[in-house]
């Protein structure tokens, strides 16, 4: 008994220490990425080059580009209301709301620590608890990484655009058929139920909005890029995914400044001559999307709030 009770003793501070020296590690870690981001950045950017580009596009041309952009997220809006939809009926200006201060969070906080905004608002709207809220929003994550990762697919592997659909078909293929057994040991380890998640339905259950949500951002800022930065919409579109895929990895500088202009600058693949012009073009269009994504969750709040806790 004694020993047993010594070996408690013992464990106990070193599983409390192990928490805190993963979150220095990574908070550290992100110290580090921000400062390699931020020299990268400054050393790269020619920011005489951004004022020209930026006035050489017609206001028409940022007005599609936004509106591409906020489509997107009124698609996982209207996904969003569909999910809760069994608890409380939700009008899609409330669930529009909720998405875009959820995104401006995610953007803005740390290490994705905004991601706790969506477990408070689905606890504040439809009542649901911590780990049923944490189970939607890890399907949905799990949804846009394959979604992510199809495009990455079709635009990044260097093969012949005819090679590289077909890859990213049997990527697709590949996902729709690992994911639901991969949900269902989450669900056996859990003791959760998709009966009493979301729609109760599939774990691809509202894959249509984040397709929609990835492929209008490509979209939307790959044309801005290509426009800004004289690039082939080849080119642009790489360089769009490329700066979204380093925007949603967990090191992230406040932001994502520099991590995503990284992104874009890897992707798309240019000739070294070529970089202060599309470092440039690619600091308008991370400003660009930053203040549509942040504008519109400033704008969102001023709409009368409707609705609630069921529960309350």
């Amino acid at each position: 008994m004694t020993g047993s009770l010594e070996g408690c003793a013992t464990a106990t501070p070193a599983s409390w220490m192990r928490p805190k020296i993963r979150h220095l590690l990574r908070v550290v870690a992100t110290v580090a990425l921000c400062v390699l981001a931020w020299t990268w950045l400054a050393t790269r950017a020619d920011l005489s080059a951004l004022v020209a580009q930026v006035g050489q596009l017609p206001p028409w041309a940022w007005v599609v580009a936004g509106a591409g952009l906020l489509t997107g997220h009124a698609m996982r809006a209207l996904r969003l209301q569909q999910e809760w939809r069994h608890i409380q009926h939700v009008s899609w200006l409330q669930c529009l709301r909720i998405v875009l201060t959820h995104n401006a969070w995610v953007l803005m906080m740390p290490l994705r620590s905004g991601e706790a905004a969506y477990l408070w608002a689905v606890r504040q709207q439809w009542g649901v608890d911590w780990r049923a809220g944490g189970l939607a929003l890890l399907r949905w994550r799990l949804q846009d990484a394959a979604v992510l990762a199809v495009l990455a697919v079709a635009l990044l592997v260097p093969m012949p655009w005819p090679v590289r659909w077909g890859l990213a078909a049997v990527a697709a293929a590949l996902m729709g058929a690992l994911l639901p057994p991969l949900w269902a040991r989450l669900e056996a380890r859990t003791g959760r139920t998709l009966a009493g998640l979301p729609s109760g339905r599939s774990p691809w259950s509202g894959i249509v909005a984040s397709t929609a949500n990835w492929t209008l951002k490509v979209l939307s800022n790959g044309a801005l890029l290509a426009a800004l930065a004289g690039l082939s919409l080849e080119a642009a579109l790489r360089g769009a995914l490329g700066g979204e895929l380093a925007g949603v990895q967990p090191l992230q500088p406040p932001a994502g400044l520099g991590a995503y202009e990284g992104g874009i600058w890897l992707a798309a693949r240019l000739p070294e001559a070529m970089t202060p012009h599309l470092v440039a073009a690619a600091l308008a269009v991370h400003a660009f999307s930053l203040a549509v994504a942040l504008g519109a969750a400033a704008l969102v709040q001023l709409l009368p709030r409707r609705g609630g806790n069921p529960q309350a």
